[in-house]
Parts: C-alpha cells; structure tokens; sequence
C-alpha cells in the first residue's frame, strides 16, 4: 500500500510541475496516455490541482480589479 501511495504522489507531482511550467506537453502527454495506474491517476490529479490553483489565482486578480475600478469611479464622482 505505502508503494501505490509513493507513486501516486510522485506522478501527482509530475503532472503538476508539467502542466504549470509545460502545459503544451503536457496536452500531448495526456492525449497518450489510457493507463488507470497509481502514477498516471496521480499524474492526473496533479494537473487537476494545478488547474484548480490557476483558477482561483485568476479570479482573485479579477477580484482586485474590480475592487480598484470601482474605488476609482468613486474618486471620479467625487471630483467631480
């Protein structure tokens, strides 16, 4: 057990490292690959994960834009 928990780790963090700094090959890996092992669910949850974190960052910026775009539209109203 301890051995699927290793691999399984290991390519989750393969598949993360290559879908945030080769996302390219990553996609051609993916479209490879049919194998239900302990690395290669891994490997897939470890892009998952990735593109999950990418996301949220995503929305936090859209988040902080909006915050200034309405705080300067405010400074607007008031200078006016």
């Amino acid at each position: 057990m301890e051995n699927q928990e290793k691999q399984f780790t290991r390519g989750f963090n393969h598949g993360y490292l290559l879908a945030r700094y080769l996302p390219d090959l990553m996609t051609n890996i993916v479209k490879g690959i049919n194998s239900t092992s302990d690395y290669f669910q891994g490997f897939f949850s470890g892009e998952k994960e990735w593109e999950l974190e990418n996301s949220r960052s995503q929305l936090d910026d859209l988040k902080h834009i909006r915050r200034e775009s309405k705080s300067r539209e405010r400074n607007i109203e008031r200078d006016e």
